[in-house]
């Protein structure tokens, strides 16, 4: 009985050995058949790309090179996030092609193939160069494949990677206004339009924690910590060109040093219930420069949350009462 086990067994092992081999010899025979979805030509003109632009239904969106940087020419050459171009450029360079599909155009629109301003039309995304251009359609989803072809014709593939691009220009942009660690700051200054002035600082280099300059934190450390960083490392919701808003004179301005003697300086302004900032001011040191968007032609938008943390005031920083020790109230 035991011999009868053992030679089952072994039958087994040798089956899924045989089933493994089979397995791996598919994808291998998959791989090789398999090619790039782009040729060497448009490679080449990937390579020197100068503008790209993704449609897909009404909404639209142009990525432009200004040299070295590339911004969304649709938003008044704003800077773009170099992160999704470049997640971009890598799906159209490594998407391969898996399978030969239909070449019959009347089956286009069923498989999400066809251009214009319906939801179930084609992610468009168009390449132009000096030396020419070429489009891809991207259209239905086939697990974690998808259904593409070439703007100029009517064959269908099947590609081993589903492109998710938005065409919303409002995701392209690049609105990290600042990166500015808080141990690299040393000392802040917050001066409102009424007088009031906050002035923060360290106990000394390398700590993390703000205290007020002419007194403890009182147990608000927290808040001035974020209060300082509502600046030092901000994403703003939305931009605009400065000569689009009609600012007027700020309800804040701010500055902030670090230890190695940058400074950074801005403005907070408010404008029909929307709050707005610039930033007037830039400092460098050799030592460690401050990661920040000065391009003075910009004001970028705040968020509510983002604003109540940035305009803090003395009264908010008063000691809470002590209640613990007053007897309960009947």
């Amino acid at each position: 009985m035991r011999r009868i086990i053992l030679i089952a067994l072994a039958v087994v092992a040798v089956a899924m050995v045989a089933v493994a081999l089979q397995v791996r010899n598919s994808d291998r025979v998959t791989d090789l058949q398999s090619h790039p979805l782009l040729d060497e030509a448009q490679l080449a003109l990937l390579a020197g790309v100068e503008q790209i632009e993704l449609a897909h239904g009404a909404q639209q969106v142009v990525l432009q090179r200004d040299g070295e940087a590339w911004t969304v020419a649709s938003r008044d050459q704003f800077p773009l996030q170099r992160e999704r171009l470049a997640a971009l450029l890598l799906a159209l360079r490594e998407a391969r092609v898996i399978e030969a599909k239909t070449s019959n155009a009347e089956y286009h629109q069923r498989l999400g193939l066809t251009e214009g301003e319906g939801n179930d039309s084609a992610l468009r995304v168009s390449i132009k160069a000096a030396d020419g251009g070429f489009g891809v359609l991207f259209g239905n989803k086939v697990g974690s494949d998808q259904l593409v072809r070439f703007t100029d014709q009517d064959q269908v593939w099947l590609v081993n990677r589903a492109l998710s691009m938005s065409s919303n220009p409002q995701d392209w942009l690049d609105l990290q206004v600042s990166q500015i660690p808080l141990e690299q700051i040393a000392t802040a200054h917050w001066r409102y339009s009424d007088g009031e002035e906050l002035q923060l600082d360290k106990a000394s280099e390398g700590d993390y924690n703000f205290k007020l300059t002419d007194g403890e934190a009182n147990g608000h450390e927290r808040e001035l910590n974020s209060m300082v960083l509502a600046l030092a490392d901000l994403r703003a919701q939305n931009v605009s060109l400065r000569t689009a808003l009609q600012l007027g004179e700020p309800v804040l301005t701010m500055q902030l040093s670090s230890w190695s003697g940058a400074t950074l300086e801005a403005s907070l302004y408010e404008l029909g219930g929307a709050y707005w900032l610039t930033i007037d001011g830039l400092g460098q040191s050799d030592e460690n420069p401050l990661t920040v968007n000065a391009d003075p032609r910009w004001a970028f938008q705040l968020g509510v949350a983002q604003h109540d943390r940035m305009v803090l005031r003395h009264a908010d920083l008063k000691p809470a009462e002590d209640t613990a020790a007053q007897p309960a109230q009947n």
